[in-house]
């Protein structure tokens, strides 16, 4: 086999190997000794067979006074009520994630929460596309790729 054919059984092997773990990964079920809570889904189907079980929930705030959140599990818009000193802090238009104790199908007593303006996952993505086009542009100044070996090779002093 040549190098050529080397290289792309062996990229063809890795994309399978990653496409078999990503559907492998979507079957698994949550289990709390792994870290994995019920969500806004289970609770929305089962939530009575869930109060006094801990949960985790993501949303986005819609009132301050109580604290209600509004998530949006398989199209189904879903409203929790928030209690507790970690969502004291929260404005409108927030995304939370608590984490607590499920009090009924629709309260959740919060132990732990994770309050993220609207502004900065818009902040993350530009961030992280402007430092992947740096590194890309870095890495096209040093590298060419090598079309008849499909490797890639420094670039010479002289380019």
């Amino acid at each position: 086999m040549t190098p050529r054919g080397r290289r792309l059984l062996a990229v063809a092997l890795l994309v399978g190997l990653l496409a078999g773990l990503s559907v492998w990964h979507g079957t698994l079920v949550p289990h709390a000794a792994d870290g994995r809570y019920p969500g806004p889904e289970a609770i929305a189907t089962g939530g009575d067979a869930l109060v006094g079980d801990t949960v985790t929930v993501w949303g986005t705030v819609v009132a301050t006074d109580p604290v209600i959140i509004e998530a949006e599990p398989r199209g189904q818009r879903v409203r929790f009520t928030l209690t507790g000193e970690p969502v004291a802090d929260a404005s409108i238009g927030a995304e939370i994630g608590a984490h607590g104790t499920l009090q009924s199908p629709d309260t959740v007593a919060v132990d732990r929460a994770l309050l993220q303006a609207s502004w900065e996952l818009r902040y993350l993505y530009i961030i992280s596309f402007v430092a992947g086009l740096w590194v890309l542009g870095r890495f096209l100044r040093g590298w060419y790729l090598d079309g008849p070996t499909l490797s890639f090779r420094p670039r010479s002093q002289d380019d």
